[in-house]
């Protein structure tokens, strides 16, 4: 008997997180700096605010994170110029060349559905989880 709507996509969650996990042990860092490091790479020089957004964390949560990747040489702080109330969170060189290192997660997940999924399939499968993700 197949899985309900909820089980299948909680089971598909689950092993992308599990997978997501691995991909960060293998540079060294746990899954939440890798995450942010993900988001950083896309759009760097955001505030703790908004990558707290991107990542779904409290802002309690974000700092701690920020201050963790600090210490261990990945983003800097820095004051906005035209705002001084304002910091941002930038890449650091040694952020900047992991990325060249390993795949984007995204990618990394497309090429091991590929083989069991056409491209329509994933194209209908991504307008479907993107118009689930607006509803919720």
């Amino acid at each position: 008997m197949s899985q309900g709507l909820v089980s299948s996509l909680f089971m598909a969650c689950k092993k992308m997180q599990m997978d997501f996990q691995c991909q960060a042990a293998q540079i060294g860092l746990d899954a939440a700096p890798y995450a942010a490091l993900q988001k950083l790479w896309r759009q760097d020089g955001v505030t703790i605010t908004e990558l707290g957004e991107k990542l779904f964390l409290k802002a309690s949560t974000i700092t701690s994170l920020i201050d963790r990747m600090e210490r261990d040489g990945l983003v800097q702080r820095q004051r906005d110029e035209e705002d001084r109330r304002v910091v941002k969170i930038y890449l650091t060189t040694r952020a900047r060349n992991l990325k060249g290192k390993f795949p984007r997660f995204e990618e990394h997940c497309i090429e091991k559905i590929k083989p069991h999924f056409t491209q329509e399939e994933i194209q209908t499968l991504t307008q479907l989880l993107n118009r689930l993700e607006e509803s919720l």
